[in-house]
């Protein structure tokens, strides 16, 4: 740009010159015509004689057109300088524009690569942040499902030793009411079989309280019979000893004589127990062995012969099933070995159940 100042400055002294060169030589040529004329009126008046320069118009004519012409050159030649100048001008100011433009693109291929790289970096930051964020949220997520699986083992773990807790607790209430029940069922079964043993034992005494009563007025009208046959045996054998007839009676009176041994003996075989007392206790025995049935309802109508063995207290020795229902005697075996047999009532109704078979129906 300061060249081309400087160009314009040198170009307008150039003209500034030539046009001050043009003045001083329009100037002498003025002075020279002047004095000329000048010379020439002088010379008519005074008489002297003076030399005298013809001036010649057409060398003036000819010397004007030449400055004309040099004027005219002159001017086309500053024309064409101007000319030269304003298109050198134009040309320099194009290439300033050009070069302005192409600086302006350089500047602005520049910004845009400025710009794209500022771009690229900031991209290259953001894919980073990104990528951090990414690890982070990756870890994250990591923790996260770290957490939660050591929640859901826990929580599983809390679950289940829940779980074992309430079982066990539910199972210990269950073997709790369990206990009751059958305590309870226990209970109430030996409630029963007492109250429906109590109740066979007063059925049994009554019924041998009957027995011995009806077998007391039997052995009562028996004696009065047997002592009424005796009185009259004795009246008869008063009679034969008295008519001399004596050895067949003496050997009839030998065998009634022998008669109440007879009884005595049999009375000592029972030992004091009575088929009452005996009925009685295999009843008690029977009730007892019954109220440890499941489902005494089952074996309605079934019956089973079962061969037991007794200790002198009442506990079962030993039994077994000899033929029946096989069902009920299956039943009623197991039932046996969880039964409270009571007490014999005396040694004598022991001594002849202590190894009986039992007819269990139900």
């Amino acid at each position: 740009m300061s060249k081309a100042t400087e160009q314009n400055d040198k170009l307008k002294r150039a003209i500034i010159i030539s046009a001050v060169l043009h003045i001083i030589l329009f100037a002498v040529l003025i002075w020279s015509s002047f004095d000329e004329h000048i010379e020439a009126s002088a010379g008519g008046g005074g008489g002297s004689a003076i030399d005298a320069v013809m001036v010649d118009p057409g060398a003036v004519v000819q010397q004007y057109n030449r400055q004309q012409d040099q004027q005219a050159s002159a001017r086309r030649a500053e024309e064409e300088r101007k000319k030269l100048q304003q298109q050198q001008a134009e040309e320099l100011q194009q290439k300033q524009a050009a070069e302005q433009e192409r600086l302006k693109q350089l500047e602005k291929e520049r910004l845009a690569a400025q710009e794209q790289q500022k771009q690229a970096e900031e991209a290259a930051k953001l894919a980073q942040q990104q990528q951090q964020q990414a690890e982070e949220a990756a870890k994250a997520a990591a923790d996260a499902k770290k957490k939660a699986e050591a929640e859901a083992a826990k929580a599983a773990a809390d679950a289940k030793k829940k779980a074992e807790a309430e079982a066990a607790k539910a199972a210990a209430e269950a073997k709790k009411k369990a206990e009751a029940e059958a305590a309870k069922a226990a209970a109430d079964a030996k409630k029963k079989a007492d109250a429906e043993a109590a109740k066979a034992a007063a059925e049994a005494k009554k019924k041998a309280d009957a027995a011995a009563a009806k077998a007391a007025a039997d052995a009562k009208k028996k004696a009065a019979a047997e002592k009424a046959a005796a009185a009259e045996g004795v009246d008869d054998l008063l009679g034969d000893l008295s008519s001399g007839k004596n050895a067949p009676k003496t050997g009839g009176g030998a065998k009634g004589n022998g008669q109440p041994s007879k009884d005595s003996g049999t009375s000592g075989a029972n030992g004091g127990a009575t088929g009452a007392d005996i009925s009685a206790y295999a009843k008690q025995i029977q009730v007892a062995i019954q109220s440890r049935l499941y489902d005494a309802s089952l074996y309605q109508g079934k019956q089973c012969v079962l061969h037991i063995s007794l200790a002198p207290d009442g506990s079962l020795k030993s039994i077994t099933s000899e033929g029946g229902d096989p069902a009920l005697c299956q039943a009623a075996l197991m039932a046996a070995k969880t039964a409270k047999i009571p007490k014999p009532p005396s040694q004598a109704v022991y001594e002849k159940i202590k190894d009986a078979k039992l007819d269990f129906k139900l």
